[in-house]
């Protein structure tokens, strides 16, 4: 029989656990904002870091936006770096953050070596990177308790799906031809007119509302999948959106089913989709695919030598053949950036020509061979934060496979060079997964670190 001190010893030792744990639960829940103040934040964090308003008839908002962001930031983290330095608490998400700010910005010092472009306007096109300190600023707050992740994850959620909703609204009742001379319309001679919006939070939604579906078995997520899914098709008609969504949903369906539930999918998805095409088909409805089909036809065109067909195809293949000049004349350090503020920007010094048209050869002509490499380092910093951790955690999942998406879109665009702080912001999102919430072991279950 157990001594009754010693049954008497656990039921105080249980009840000093239970008091301590409520008394550290009330201590945060009282340090936490207010609901109406921390969403707010949050708002204006993703709203500013993920360029949102910028891709919308909304030029003066996004303008103030981001330049109130940009100030915020640069004084907090000064600030926040200076205690950090007096109390030796530099981590590498900070070094990592300095590489890839000053990366950059030495691309406005080639620019002036170059090209002989004052430095303010270098400085200032490349003035949006220090958006991604607000995922430096996120970690904070979370990690003094001022806000939840759970928070983090619900206006997420409910930004993304007001950005669909207003893409909608736009795609179906405003003709884009009003807008003929802002940035956010692009015509071609195949595709016409046509809205291309800020969509990166978007396609998170779509990862969030798949895994969704696939982990938590929360079928009316379906909706926004198919939702978004016409949207790409239909409206946006992005060749190299669609090729790189096939590629990281094919990586996630390898990684995470088993046999079986891939054999499952794919006779059950492959069937709907076939059968949807069929009617599509049947019913006389193949405009669009033929129009898919001259795209990807140009592209392969391209690819294999020949001339295409298509305007945007030919202005690529230009856009190629200059890079290639230039990287021969700086390959190391590239050739740096240039504002559409000077001189009427790229046009006027190479013609027709961006280098976020042509993925990694556009990176390397701006940045050079040792810029390139290392603005690939947050990748390789998030795939072992990444492998090192176990967790079917929804919103942890869509960080991995944004931050993956983003990875391999760098190949045939070079978003980093427009979406510089959406890829820095998510890099910290997933630094505070790996290092924060699932170390402590207290919020989900389902995780854990896996210690090499």
């Amino acid at each position: 029989m157990n001594s009754p001190y010693v049954e008497q010893d656990s039921y105080f030792r249980i009840h000093t656990y239970e008091f301590q744990f409520r008394m550290k639960e009330q201590t945060l829940s009282t340090s936490r904002l207010h609901p109406v103040l921390a969403y707010s934040i949050l708002v204006l964090i993703f709203a500013s870091t993920f360029r949102v308003f910028a891709t919308l008839p909304l030029d003066t908002l996004h303008q103030s936006l981001s330049t109130f962001a940009i100030i915020s930031l640069t004084v907090y983290y000064i600030l926040n770096l200076f205690i950090h330095f007096r109390e030796h608490k530099i981590t590498r998400l900070d070094l990592l953050m300095w590489v890839f700010v000053l990366v950059n910005f030495f691309a406005a010092f080639q620019g002036h070596k170059v090209f002989n472009q004052p430095y303010y306007y270098g400085i200032m096109a490349q003035r949006s990177v220090l958006l991604s300190l607000s995922g430096i600023l996120l970690i904070s707050l979370l990690r003094n308790n001022w806000i939840t992740i759970e928070q983090v994850e619900r206006s997420f959620v409910a930004l993304s799906l007001t950005l669909l909703i207003v893409f909608y609204f736009f795609f179906l009742f405003v003709n884009p031809q009003n807008f003929q001379q802002m940035e956010f319309v692009a015509y071609s001679p195949i595709r016409g007119y046509r809205y291309r919006f800020q969509f990166a939070l978007v396609l998170m939604l779509l990862f969030y509302s798949l895994f969704k579906v696939s982990h938590e078995k929360k079928s009316a997520y379906m909706i926004i999948v198919i939702l978004i899914l016409f949207y790409l098709v239909y409206f946006l008609q992005s060749r190299t959106t669609l090729v790189v969504l096939a590629f990281t949903l094919l990586i996630y369906f390898f990684r995470n089913f088993s046999l079986k539930e891939k054999i499952k999918n794919t006779l059950l998805y492959g069937s709907v989709a076939f059968l949807t095409v069929l009617v599509l088909i049947s019913l006389g409805y193949t405009s669009l695919f033929d129009k898919y089909h001259v795209l990807y036809q140009n592209v392969f065109n391209v690819f294999m030598g020949e001339s295409p067909d298509e305007a945007s195809s030919a202005v690529r293949f230009m856009e190629f053949n200059t890079a290639l000049d230039y990287i021969a004349r700086n390959p190391i350090l590239g050739n740096g950036f240039i504002s559409n503020q000077w001189n009427g920007g790229w046009q006027e010094i190479l013609g027709y020509f961006y280098p976020v048209d042509i993925g990694i050869l556009g990176n390397i002509f701006v940045f050079g061979f040792l810029g390139t490499a290392l603005i690939y380092l947050p990748y390789y910093f998030s795939l072992s934060m990444s492998r090192a951790v176990q967790s079917n955690n929804v919103f942890f999942k869509t960080t991995e496979y944004m931050l993956l998406f983003f990875f391999l879109s760098m190949f045939f665009s070079a978003v980093n060079i427009r979406d510089s702080s959406s890829i820095m912001f998510l890099v910290c999102l997933l630094y505070y997964f790996r290092y924060y919430y699932f170390h402590s072991g207290s919020n989900e279950p389902s995780g854990q670190i896996v210690e090499s």
